[in-house]
């Protein structure tokens, strides 16, 4: 067994790196993945390629940079580590924080500790978040979890996956959303939300929708083309819809809940752009009626 001991980090990221061209040491994952070790004080063993940092350290490999502000362990050889005492990441457009950092393979980590991870206009927030850097796949563990955007909108729920390249989230466990520029708030048991510019929102269990007074509720809501002109809305099971009086309403042409919420609000039964909606609650008033007689 062959040890180095070093306070000049200087040297010892040259040694990895003259290590892995020469290809003697390191059997990398990538070949062109280069990977470097700075530390205050580095304990190595050459030839398991584990090693002991203490300090503020830095670790680069595949184009990303960590730095732990205590330390880390880490393993040249197949990429793994543990960073801790406060730890950034950075690849691409990738940004994390959390108090502690592990790296199970070169494609698979986990920030734990207040973890924070951004992409582009999206930030997930979380106890834990387990990212899959092949997948782009990010999923929170601990019971409580935010995913916002720069608009100022956001998503909170006991559990989300989300697929930072799709735009393509799902939530469990007592979700709660709010659009900022489109003025709407919905809950549910579960979730399903598509960030993209077309993309939906679909709360399933319990689900609730408000949009400037207007209140709709129902087993599953689905409001479609979140961000465009012709958004429409489809209820389900047990459906009841409260609208604002069109005296106390600001602004009638409400987009959340489709032109045929509008049109029943200012009183025309004869439109029906979306069947499902109108079909139960005309089922609903004949069964009220029955119940009457």
């Amino acid at each position: 067994m062959k040890k180095s001991k070093t306070a000049v980090m200087a040297l010892f990221s040259c040694l990895i790196l003259l290590f892995m061209n020469c290809g003697v040491l390191f059997a990398a994952p990538a070949k062109d993945a280069k990977y470097s070790v700075d530390a205050e004080e580095i304990e190595y063993d050459m030839e398991s390629g584990d090693g002991t940092a203490a300090g503020k350290t830095t670790i680069k490999h595949d184009g990303g940079t960590a730095v732990a502000q205590k330390g880390a362990t880490f393993n040249s050889k197949n990429r793994t580590g543990h960073l801790f005492g406060g730890v950034t990441a950075d690849h691409g457009d990738q940004h994390m924080t959390s108090q502690e950092l592990f790296l199970y393979t070169d494609k698979y980590i986990s920030a734990v500790g207040n973890a924070v991870v951004v992409k582009g206009e999206r930030k997930l927030e979380a106890p834990r978040v387990d990212y899959h850097d092949d997948t782009k796949f990010a999923e929170t563990l601990g019971g409580s979890a935010r995913l916002s955007s720069a608009d100022g909108s956001w998503l909170t729920a006991g559990k989300i996956t989300y697929n930072m390249e799709t735009g393509l989230a799902n939530a469990t466990g007592g979700v709660n959303l709010e659009s900022i520029p489109r003025k709407l708030q919905a809950s549910g048991d579960n979730a399903v939300y598509d960030d993209k510019e077309t993309g939906y929102i679909e709360m399933i269990g319990n689900a609730k929708a408000t949009q400037d007074g207007n209140t709709v509720t129902g087993n599953r809501i689905r409001i479609t083309n979140t961000s465009g002109q012709n958004t429409m809305t489809r209820v389900e099971g047990n459906v009841r819809i409260v609208l604002v009086p069109r005296e106390n309403r600001t602004e009638i042409n409400s987009p959340a809940f489709g032109e045929g919420a509008v049109m029943m609000a200012d009183g025309k039964t004869d439109f029906n752009p979306e069947h499902n909606l109108m079909d139960r609650v005309a089922g609903n008033k004949s069964d009220t009626e029955e119940q009457a007689a």
